[in-house]
């Protein structure tokens, strides 16, 4: 990620709430150089066009959703009885909190036709990272599980994390948390099992 002037920096923050906000194809670059407090031609002095400032806001977004999650999975010891937990129960509050996150969902569910394959593999390393930190929680606090196990487990939790964003996008809170609730009984009751099969043999 390229390092921005404080100038662009401060349009990028106002374009990532007016992109998260109106998605893509409503964003006005006119609007975003007002609330910037300067001209449209001012702005095309740091982003060429609309899909450059686009662009540069979705790294923006992606870095601090990453920073986030490092946040969340650092803070928890290793003794944890529920890893990846504190992402999953904190997650329905980062998205009310978060104009990266509420960015990053809008654009994942409905990207530009011409910036698809940006938008993609984007998301794609975001949950990666997720998968990732949530794979060496559960190495550091189940070492008897097999790698094959804990793959499984990577995948069960990222379907986790993906049913719960569709849920903040559509749904009402209380739909949320019901189906929060339930899919992670599913997955703990699992992953006990899994455990407790380890310590059997």
């Amino acid at each position: 990620m390229k390092v921005l002037s404080p100038s662009a920096s401060r349009i990028c923050d106002i374009a990532l709430v007016h992109f998260a906000e109106r998605g893509y194809d409503a964003s006005s670059l006119n609007e975003i150089a007002v609330v910037a407090g300067m001209r449209k031609p001012s702005l095309y002095a740091h982003f060429k066009s609309k899909d450059d400032l686009f662009n540069a806001v979705l790294n923006l977004a992606l870095a601090t959703e990453r920073h986030y999650i490092e946040e969340m999975f650092g803070s928890v010891p290793a003794n944890d009885d529920e890893p990846g937990k504190l992402y999953t129960d904190n997650l329905s509050n980062r998205y009310e909190s978060s104009a990266a996150l509420r960015f990053l969902l809008r654009t994942a569910f409905f990207p530009p036709s011409e910036l698809k394959a940006s938008v993609t593999s984007g998301f794609e390393a975001y949950l990666d990272r997720l998968r990732e930190r949530f794979g060496a929680s559960l190495e550091n606090r189940y070492p008897a599980l097999s790698a094959n196990e804990i793959s499984m487990f990577q995948d069960a939790y990222i379907a986790v994390i993906d049913s719960l964003h569709v849920e903040l996008i559509y749904c009402s809170e209380g739909t949320y948390c019901r189906r929060l609730t339930a899919l992670w009984r599913i997955l703990g009751d699992s992953l006990s099992l899994a455990v407790g099969n380890v310590a059997h043999e």
